[in-house]
């Protein structure tokens, strides 16, 4: 059946019987013959005549797909032993987010590097939307983002835990409150994160369970980089959300760090691979070994902070 399979998709690459028996060096009349043969197994007619080139029937579009996937999953199948046999090889392709991608990852892939020196590293960055539209697109082996946005097409498995933290400047009028809470926080501009960015979408959730929205409080800056954030906080810019692993151990020397006691900034970082499409042996190597280290070595201690308020 494989090879009649692999002999279907071949017709339509080709778009030519004739072609096909070139490139396999058999007779026409063979490769029709085969085709009749695979039209008798499904039990429907597959291809067409269409002007000068070959076109699929309505079911002969779903046995191509599944054809597709059955020869893929096949070669992958012999890439794996391979990989198993040769030892982990190749490039592993990851997108994240950017507190991610920016801060934890980086470490993780040095760690790596030690344990699989065979395999190389190639890491893209953008807000959680855009990573998961790549990830879908085929453009990525996996990803690592704060939020999911398609759990049809995309499997998540928990990597870590993350929280918000609320950061002025140590001489911000708000560096000077004990407890800091919404209401202090309207007389002063927020410097925020993109609307797509899973950092964002966090902030606006729980601002919303508050009765309230990003547009009630005055923005000083929208961007999509948090270095950019913590620039315009030492800058005495405004206040700002940002990811405790963002957070460095040199930063408290200009930053004061709480919590706002109204909110709930508690999010998760996951890891995230299509459904459908199984993880070459490097990616599969490196995304099982992410998933069964939760990264708490690379956590910034919360005693590294200027000030935490409980």
């Amino acid at each position: 059946m494989l090879d009649l399979m692999r002999l279907f998709v071949q017709i339509i690459e080709e778009q030519s019987y004739s072609a096909v028996a070139r490139r396999l060096g058999i007779s026409q009349p063979a490769v029709s013959n085969q085709m009749r043969v695979l039209e008798l197994k499904v039990g429907s007619k597959l291809l067409y005549r269409k002007g000068k080139g070959i076109a699929l029937t309505a079911k002969g579009e779903i046995v191509f797909q599944y054809a597709e996937l059955m020869l893929g999953n096949y070669s992958k199948m012999f890439d794996e032993l391979g990989g198993l046999e040769d030892g982990f090889r190749g490039k592993v392709h990851i997108g994240a987010s950017h507190i991610p991608g920016e801060y934890l990852l980086p470490a993780r892939f040095a760690a790596l590097q030690l344990e699989f020196p065979a395999i190389r590293f190639k890491l893209s960055i953008d807000d959680s939307l855009e990573i998961t539209y790549k990830l879908i697109a085929n453009n990525l082996d996996f990803a690592v983002a704060g939020a999911v946005y398609d759990p049809e097409k995309i499997r998540s498995d928990f990597w870590i835990n993350d929280e918000l933290m609320l950061v002025v400047a140590k001489n911000h009028p708000l560096a000077v409150n004990k407890e800091i809470h919404l209401e202090d926080l309207c007389y002063y501009p927020m410097v925020i994160s993109e609307p797509d960015s899973g950092h964002r979408r966090i902030l606006d959730e729980a601002l919303t369970k508050a009765g309230l929205q990003t547009g009630d409080f005055p923005i000083g800056l929208e961007t999509g980089s948090t270095e950019a954030v913590k620039n315009a906080i030492r800058s005495g810019l405004g206040y700002t959300f940002i990811s405790k692993h963002a957070l460095q151990t040199y930063d408290k020397e200009q930053l004061y760090i709480c919590r706002v006691e109204e909110l709930n900034l508690v999010r998760n970082f996951y890891l995230l691979s299509l459904r459908n499409k199984p993880l070459s042996p490097a990616a599969n190597i490196i995304y099982r070994s992410l998933t069964e280290n939760t990264m708490k070595d690379f956590r910034p201690g919360e005693e590294n902070f200027a000030v935490i308020c409980q």
